[in-house]
This record gives C-alpha cells, structure tokens and sequence, in this order.
C-alpha cells in the first residue's frame, strides 16, 4: 500500500481514546459522497457546519466540512464530532470503510499536508511535536516550529549564503573581465554572521527527542524517610505500602505526575543502605542507584525527626543527579522552634537548603510541586529560562540539527578555502551548505526518510 496515494480516502478516529466527545476525520476524493450516504439527510457541498444524524447508529453528530484546497490536508476533508462509546466509534468507523474509505496510516493526514504544499517538512513535523509535548516550554516551542519560524529563519540565513556565494561565482566567471574582485575580508565577516545565526538557531533551541519521552522524578533516601507516603501524596492516590517496617518498598514504582505547566514520571523505589544485609538487598539497591542515576530530578528525603543524620549523608554522596531538590520530612512532629533549628543543622551538614515537608499536614507540598516543574523546565530546554523563546524558542529535530551542524561544518571549511585563495573550492563548500538548510523544509525528499517521520505521529493525526 502506498501511504502517499492522494487518490485514496482515508478515515481515522483522531481524538484521544478516554475523552467524551470522539472526533473521526475522512480526507480525499470521496469524502462528500461518503458523508452524504453516512448521514440521513444530504450533507451541503460547501465548507461549513451542519449537524446530521448518522444512520446506521441512529446517533446526532456535528459534521465540519472543509472543501479542497482551503482545507488541513488540502483534500475535501470531514470531520465527525459526536458523543459516543467505542463500540458506536468502531461502528461507524466500519460503515465509513465499507463505503470506500481506508483506515489512515500513522502522521497520514499531516503527510498529506505536506504533499499537497500546505506546510513544509519542518511544519509537519511540529505537529508531531506540539502533541508530544511534556511541558510549556517545550509546547511553545513546537508552536514556534508548526508556526513555520525555522523555515523563516533557515530562508534568511539561506539568502545571506546565496549573496556570498554569487559574490564569489562572479569572481570566478569574470576572472579576465576588468571587474573589482569581491572584498575576500568582507566575505569572511558575513559569513561568520551567517554561521553564527545557525549556532544561535542550535544553542537557543530545544531537543524535541525530549518530548518523546516524559522526565523523570525520583524520590530517593534511606528507609523510613517518608518517601512512599510523599509518593502517594503528590499523586493523590495510594501507589506505594507505607509502612513503619524498614525495606517495605523493594521494586521501583511509578505513576504519571501532572503538575503546573509540565508532566512526569514521578517514582518510588527501594530505600538506600549503605550495608546490604543479602543478595535480594542487593539487588533492590542496584535497581534503585541505577532508576535515581536516570532520572531527570530527583527528590532527597531526609527524616528530620532523626537523632542523627550520618547514614543520610553518606547515602547522599552516593547519588549525584543534575537537579536535586533537598527536602526535610516529617516536619508535623517537631515544634516550630526545633524544625528551624534542625534545618540550619541540615543545611551545615549537606552543604544545601532543605525544603520542610509534611505529608500529614501539607505542609511544603505546593512548593515542592512549584520547585519540580521549575527544573524539569530549566533541564528540559538547553538554557531554561534564560533561552528566548521569542527569538529562537524552537524545537528542533534530530533531522534539523543535523542539517544546521552539517550547514556550520560547511561555512567553516568555505572560510578556510577563501583564506587559502582557492575560491572555486570554497563557492562549492557555500553550495553544499546551502542545500543543507534547504533540506529543513524542502519537498524533494526520499519517501523512507518521510516514511521516518511519519512513522513516529499518532493514527488520526
């Protein structure tokens, strides 16, 4: 089957599996034809809203009609919104099938944008990405991306690149002509400008392989700390045995954590101990280093109602995340006076302020949600807070970054061969890098390197 055969009319439920109102999306050359046979009454032939009802299941839908080109994909498209169950869904996505349609492949709808010259490569990858997004930083800069801002940015840089490479081609091509040769000093300084725009397009940017995957917290300390009742408590449900018994937690548990502006895999696991006592602690031991090692952040409990702190520290040298977030539990058993006083001993000793949490009374829990979010953000951009999304506050794809690395590559070997005075060498080091930052967003690209892309967007999409 040929996913890029714009002859074909395909259907997909493109709305999430657990919401109430399903969205199901027709595009191609059958789309009206399809509609006026699923609907009871004639389906107009102009772009609008209508409601109908659906024969077969005898069920009312609001039906958005969009007619080819002014449409998503560029084809007539329809989309179906109806309140539903999944045996209603799956019914009528059968009866669309049997009237013609095919079910979608992964991304076809976006590729099918991207074939019919609505967006370029870069669009259509962003809208991958906007879905995929784990925070608002990385959604702004999928947005920044769908919005077509690499694209603009990479033809500026583009068109700087092809002056200088004109500039250097009429050298060549009017050697014996009695015309001023370029200003070679000139050449250079535009195109450091020009490379340092591509540095700043890599260095202001995010890593959308990051909103593949969601980061990961930790809750880590020794047994007893308090880090499974902390666990339940930020995820509002009871995931982990709380116990009083030591090494109640032995496997490493997870649940997804929503919190403001951003979304986790927040986890449990086995207590640390510097001592295992045999081969089972130590192997829950190995598994809780090796989880709080992968982990993005990671939230250190110490029980401040300890008579001493010598196991804590040392457990602590044993970890050595990024981001760590210091916090204090248990603080609902201590007066105010003793907790202060216990904090300030705490900090002396870690070298570190600690955050006072209770999971009891609440205490410290909104801040301790506000200081995750905050360093999954700062982790999950290459400068936090600091990058412009404005200016460069884009997410850029394995593929981007490669042709923009491949592009800077290119501008510095040009420069060493304009030094050199071999400037056919250098014009042809201009072409390449030229056409690097064309494959951003061009549409003369191999069908495996799409089929890629593709492969990696949710069915419906």
């Amino acid at each position: 089957m040929n996913v890029y055969n714009s002859t074909d009319t395909i259907a997909a439920i493109s709305s999430p599996s657990n919401d109430h109102r399903v969205i199901v999306r027709l595009a191609g050359p059958q789309t009206l034809d399809i509609m006026n046979r699923v609907c009871a009454s004639p389906v107009a032939d102009k772009a609008g809203i209508t409601t109908c009802r659906i024969s077969d299941i005898n069920l009312d839908a609001i039906v958005y009609l969009f007619r080819s080109p002014r449409s998503y994909t560029g084809d007539d498209l329809a989309e179906i919104h109806l309140w539903a169950n999944q045996a209603i869904t799956e019914a009528l996505m059968e009866q669309l099938l049997k009237l013609g349609a095919r079910p979608a492949c992964a991304g076809e709808f976006t590729a099918r944008a991207y074939l019919n010259n609505k967006i370029d490569l870069a669009q259509a990858e962003a809208v991958n990405e906007v879905i995929t997004a784990s925070n608002t930083f990385q959604l702004a800069a999928a947005e920044n991306l769908l919005a077509g801002r690499l694209g603009r940015l990479s033809k500026t840089i583009r068109e700087s690149i092809l002056d200088l490479l004109s500039r250097l081609e009429a050298d060549l091509d009017f050697s014996v002509e009695d015309i001023a040769p370029a200003n070679k000093a000139d050449i250079i300084v535009k195109l450091n400008e020009a490379r340092s725009r591509i540095n700043d397009l890599l260095t202001g940017s995010i890593r959308s392989e990051s909103t593949l995957d969601l980061p990961a917290v930790g809750i880590s300390g020794t047994p007893n700390a308090g880090k499974s009742t902390l666990l339940n408590k930020l995820l509002g449900r009871h995931r982990s045995i709380v116990s009083h018994q030591r090494k109640t937690t032995r496997d490493v548990l997870t649940g997804e954590f929503e919190l403001p502006g951003c979304r986790c895999i927040l986890f449990d696991c086995a207590g640390l101990i510097m001592k295992p006592e045999n081969i089972l602690d130590e192997l829950t031991q190995q598994a809780a280093i090796e989880a709080i090692r992968n982990a993005m952040v990671v939230v250190f409990c110490v029980d401040i109602t300890k008579p001493e702190w010598a196991e804590d520290i040392a457990i602590r040298r044993l970890i050595n995340p990024a981001h760590l977030i210091a916090i204090a539990t248990k603080t609902d058993l201590l007066s105010e006076k003793v907790t202060d006083e216990r904090l300030s001993k705490l900090k002396s000793l870690f070298g570190c302020n600690f955050l006072p949490v209770s999971t009891h009374s609440g205490t410290g829990i909104d801040n301790l949600k506000a200081q995750i979010a905050e360093r999954i953000i700062a982790a999950t951009s290459e400068h936090g807070k600091s990058a412009s999304a404005d200016k460069y506050g884009i997410a850029l794809t394995a593929r981007h970054r490669q042709a923009l690395n491949n592009a800077i590559h290119d501008t510095i070997q040009a420069e060493k061969e304009i030094k050199a005075g071999s400037e056919e060498l250098a014009a042809m080091m201009l072409r390449t890098a030229y056409n690097q930052l064309s494959n951003i967003e061009q549409h003369n690209i191999d069908e495996q390197i799409l089929d890629r892309i593709f492969s990696r967007f949710c069915i419906g999409k």
